[in-house]
């Protein structure tokens, strides 16, 4: 056994009996109890061992991190294995550390962020270190050129050496050559979004065009969901009319029942107690007190209120009765709703008495017997509850028939059917927590004080739904008639207040737009615009579509009144509406949603966005570059087999195929003994990790409340992610299943439209994705008014993609349906327990694509942070290091004041700086890495050409990532102080590269070596003006010749 294995692990039994209960608890079963249940379940006709119960449960729940891991080091190690195997985190990361693996991290920053790693891409290839690195992790503009790169070598066979005998070639002055072509490539299309730019560009009104074209399209889905929304209040109103012209039925009866049935569950929840308190039909969670208590008291108070109204003559003359006439109407009868309220309380709180005993009676023989109030006790605290309810529902009575009474001396005497239907169920439901809050008063002490934190929780979702009611109803009926009003009276100011309010959404979208893309605001006011927005506008479209329904089902427009005030508007409105029927609102509604849905069903929300717009762009311009017998459209100028399914960057083409791929037969090593294994096709390096995020803007894991983000992964093998166990707001116990990881070659590969040219996960969709910054949910970027005006406007760079963790929608390209998964953006309620993810930009959770390295425990890691940081804030790094810490459990020490301004000039200290990646504290015994950091800067001693773009635009090298479009000038100044700038880190490496006995070395002992190098105290150098090896070649020839 390895000195380093520790003597007690588990043995490999114990690992795959883990993964199974972990696995078995995701899915639902007691892996305490129900391993022979599963086994049954997944093969009836016999009974599966661990091993075969464990590849069943591997096709439904997915693969785990660890898993994927060993998958990975295996490849790494002795070629691409056929199948993924059990295994613990802990050893896995055991054999990461003795494989002393080095990942190479490009960050985010839009085409930036690629044009500066390709220069240090050519000079990692000029010191021959490109081939040295087993992982590649990029995140948004990163992954521009490592895409690129990945798609290079896949274009060479899979062979990194070969394209890295190309970038030195091109610098070899010894042997003068043409750049490579795809280095000129990217050239031509550094304006990937627009190549030919101008006004009148074909290119430049394309993209108008497709952007004008997908949101007409949402605009119609949405516009037609929320105009049927808004035609429920008109519905209700008309049903309600129908009902106070000719009553067909009391509703006393039904508001009775619904409120008694809302009490008894009001009973039941509060009195539950107990572990599986949330299991079952009956759990007490926030969906279940939602459907069981909310509705029913919702509807109560609706039906309720018409039961009022129509016995409003009846109720008033009882209470204007004069003293003579007081015998005639018994008032013991007020006793009556709380005796009725005490009775349906009892039924609900005997049902949790028993169920809270059968609990106790299934919790396991060590539990200690639960403590119960004696009888007498018992019996006294519920007399209390009796009186206290019969003086609260007394009071709540009095309260109602004396505002009855007042009404009807009042304007409100002739309330019409509007005006019940949007005051009648908030004032009952403001009736019922005004007696509640009595009650609660009155029980006083004897109430505990978890139930009272359950009555003010479930008053805060009573008002919510109240004030939802009437912001509906103050919607449709009197916003449309004040908008026109406005415009009669006062047309000029309101046309300035319509401008005005374009203007500030122009500048809100302006504000969220720098956010997302790094670029520092107009400070506190702009935020301040942006909030606003949203808002602003949002309410003055809402007027414009109401007023416009108003139009369509209405007999007479509004707008024909003649000038008068503002109360006649409103009655002239509003008997407008009375005249429409219940038959013809519906018609329209059916009509509407019809729209919505079918709208939602044929446009699919992946294509109708600027993602398929970004993404096309991106991978003609980068992934077209190395396509030897490229075939673009004459017209249009795309190639469709510029993008390569990301699973084809998993092995080398020339070496020999995996064992059972299709349509390849197995062989084994020439020489090898009859029978012998057959060869595994070799792993194509770097291994290519895209990382993305996972927006949780309504997730239920408070301590992400503000990263609002998760991580995401692309790799060539599998996609998927797995979140750190923690413990939801609701939840009892650790959630057992965190994330899942599926192959790419079946993730996202299946269609329900006939003909799908977007049914494999390919290399431009991870890509896109992973650089799709401007998002309505941004991670920790986002913001609710925000969220909802980028939705409106279909400012989408991201994608919505299965969940891996589900197990009948995985597989699927697309939502069958993208109107739901629309509003769940709209309305910020994306998840990651959902059918389907909402992804974007990578650089939302974590913008320097180290937290994928650190997992996988690299030895080595060059990142380099080609972020927008023109104040050197290092937010990105301290982000980095924060999320590293929290979810990995591994620390990073790093002194980033060594890269800051000298003095009060322009040139800062350094452009890179090595720290220590500490691996022990996680994994016990392991050595700790080194964390090579680089960043775009000035040292002050460029070249010249360098060195003048500096001083003609003082924000290089951070200038904003808005920018996407580069002239010639701006893309050879950052890929050029990029190769400076890497050359110079690594100049003691640079000086050794070359000589026999390092290229001859083993990998291990090159990673080691650099690491010995990074880790003495020497000092950081300043330079970033590095003479490259080639010339120095050159230099020491001639020097030799003279």
């Amino acid at each position: 056994m390895p000195a380093d294995v520790d003597a007690n692990a588990p043995s490999r039994a114990d690992e795959l009996r883990g993964n199974l209960t972990r696995k078995l608890d995701s899915l639902g079963f007691d892996a305490s109890k129900d391993f022979d249940r599963a086994r049954q379940a997944f093969n009836p006709g016999r009974k599966l061992s661990d091993e075969e119960l464990w590849r069943a449960l591997n096709g439904k729940a997915g693969s785990v991190f660890s898993e994927v891991f060993q998958f990975e080091l295996d490849a790494l190690a002795d070629g691409v294995p056929d199948a993924t195997r059990p295994v613990s985190l802990a050893e896995v990361n055991q054999r990461a550390h003795q494989q002393k693996l080095a990942g190479l991290a490009f960050s985010g920053g839009g085409i930036r962020s690629a044009t500066f790693n390709l220069g240090v891409l050519q000079a990692l290839a000029e010191m021959r270190l490109l081939r040295d690195f087993d992982y590649l992790s990029t995140v948004s503009g990163g992954g521009y050129i490592g895409g690129w790169l990945s798609k290079w070598i896949k274009e060479k066979g899979g062979s990194v050496e070969a394209v890295e005998e190309e970038l030195v070639a091109a610098n070899d002055k010894r042997r003068p050559r043409s750049e490579p072509a795809p280095v000129q490539f990217l050239r031509q299309y550094s304006n990937y979004l627009t190549p030919k730019t101008g006004l009148f560009s074909a290119d430049t009104w394309t993209l108008i065009c497709t952007y004008a074209r997908n949101t007409l399209l949402n605009l119609t889905m949405l516009v037609a969901w929320l105009a049927a929304l808004f035609l429920l209040p008109r519905m209700v109103v008309s049903g309600v009319r129908s009902e106070m012209a000719t009553p067909t039925a009391e509703a006393w009866p039904y508001a009775a029942a619904l409120f008694l049935a809302a009490v008894a569950f009001i009973a039941l929840s509060i009195s539950r107690k107990g572990p599986k308190v949330g299991a079952g039909w009956l759990g007490q969670t926030q969906g279940k007190i939602l459907l069981y208590i909310c509705l029913p008291l919702m509807l109560s108070g609706f039906l309720g209120s018409l039961a009022v109204w129509e016995k409003r003559a009846e109720l008033v003359r009882f209470w204007d009765a004069t003293p003579d006439s007081l015998s005639a109407y018994p008032y013991h009868w007020l006793l009556l709703p709380g005796a009725v309220y005490f009775l349906a309380w009892s039924l609900g709180w005997g049902a949790a008495q028993l169920l809270n005993r059968r609990d106790d009676r299934a919790a396991a023989v060590a539990t200690p017997a639960p403590r119960h109030d004696p009888p007498r006790k018992m019996l006294m605290e519920g007399l209390g509850h009796l009186l206290c309810a019969l003086g609260a529902l007394a009071v709540g009575t009095l309260l109602l028939l004396k505002g009855l009474s007042l009404a009807s001396h009042s304007s409100f005497a002739s309330f019409d059917a509007v005006q019940l239907a949007c005051l009648g169920m908030p004032l009952m439901l403001g009736l019922f927590a005004v007696t509640i809050t009595l009650m609660i008063g009155l029980i006083g002490r004897m109430y505990l004080d978890q139930s009272r934190e359950w009555w003010a929780r479930q008053g805060a979702w009573t008002f919510i739904f109240a004030i939802a009611w009437l912001a509906l109803f103050v919607c449709t009926f009197y916003l449309p008639p004040l908008l026109d009003w406005a415009f009669q009276h006062y047309a000029a100011s309101t046309t300035l207040g319509a401008a005005l309010t374009s203007a500030v959404t122009f500048f809100g979208l302006k504000s969220g737009s720098d956010k997302a893309t790094g670029k520092a605001g107009a400070g506190t006011r702009l935020d301040l615009v942006a909030q606003v927005a949203p808002y602003a506008f949002s309410l003055l479209a809402i007027a414009a579509l109401t007023t416009g329904l108003q139009y369509v089902v209405a007999e007479q427009p509004v707008l024909k009144l003649a000038k008068s005030g503002l109360v006649a508007y409103f009655d002239s409105y509003l008997a407008a509406s009375s005249k429409v029927g219940i038959v013809a609102v519906g018609a329209l509604f059916l009509k509407l949603l019809a729209v919505a849905l079918i709208l939602g069903w044929r446009v699919d929300i992946n294509k109708f966005s600027l993602y398929m717009m970004y993404r096309m762009r991106l991978v003609r311009a980068y992934f077209g570059a190395s396509s030897p017998s490229r075939c673009p459209h004459p017209f249009t100028g795309f190639d469709p087999n510029d993008d390569p399914p990301l699973e084809s960057l998993l092995r080398q083409s020339g070496a020999a195929p995996m064992p059972g791929a299709p349509g390849a037969a197995a062989t084994a090593p020439a020489g090898s003994a009859p029978g012998a294994a057959p060869a595994r096709a070799k792993l194509q390096r770097p291994y290519h990790l895209i990382s993305a995020a996972i927006n949780l803007v309504n997730g239920k894991e408070l301590a992400w409340q503000t990263r609002k983000a998760a991580n995401f992964c692309f790799t060539p093998a599998f996609c998927g992610f797995e979140m750190p166990a923690m413990r939801g707001a609701d939840r009892a116990a650790v959630c057992p299943q965190r994330g899942a990881f599926r192959p790419t070659a079946s993730y996202a590969a299946t269609s329900t439209i006939l003909k799908d040219d977007d049914t494999v996960v390919k290399l431009g969709t991870a890509v896109a994705v992973s650089g799709a910054a401007a998002s309505p949910n941004m991670g920790y970027h986002s913001s609710p008014p925000l969220t909802f005006l980028m939705t409106l406007f279909n400012l989408r760079l991201g994608r919505w993609s299965p969940n891996p963790m589900k197990e009948k929608s995985w597989q699927q390209s697309s939502p069958p349906i993208g109107l739901f998964c629309i509003l769940s953006e709209l309305f910020g309620m994306t998840d990651a327990e959902a059918d389907f993810l909402y992804l974007s930009d990578g650089g939302h959770f974590e913008n320097l694509a180290l937290y994928e390295l650190v997992r996988r425990r690299c030895k080595l890691i060059v990142v380099v942070d080609a972020g927008c940081d023109d104040k050197q804030n290092f937010e990105d790094l301290g982000n980095a290091i924060r999320k590293c810490a929290t979810d990995l459990n591994v620390a990073i020490t790093l002194d980033a004041r060594k890269i800051r301004k000298v003095g009060d000039g322009d040139t800062f200290g350094a452009s890179c700086v090595s720290g220590r990646v500490h691996y022990k504290q996680a994994d016990g015994k392991a050595s700790d890495g080194v964390l090579l950091y680089i960043k775009p800067t000035i040292v002050g001693d460029e070249n010249a050409d360098i060195f003048n773009y500096s001083k003609t635009h003082p924000e290089f090298p951070h200038q904003s990532t808005a920018d996407q479009w580069f002239d010639e000038d701006q893309f050879e100044s950052y890929r050029s102080l990029g190769y400076q700038i890497a050359l110079g880190a690594l100049r003691q490496v640079a000086a050794k590269s070359a000589h026999p006995r390092w290229q001859g070395a083993r990998r291990k002992w090159r990673i080691s070596y650099i690491c010995r190098l990074l880790s003495q105290p020497a000092p950081v150098p300043r330079s970033g003006n590095v003479v490259p090896l080639s010339d120095r070649r050159v230099e020491r020839r001639r020097a030799s010749d003279g």
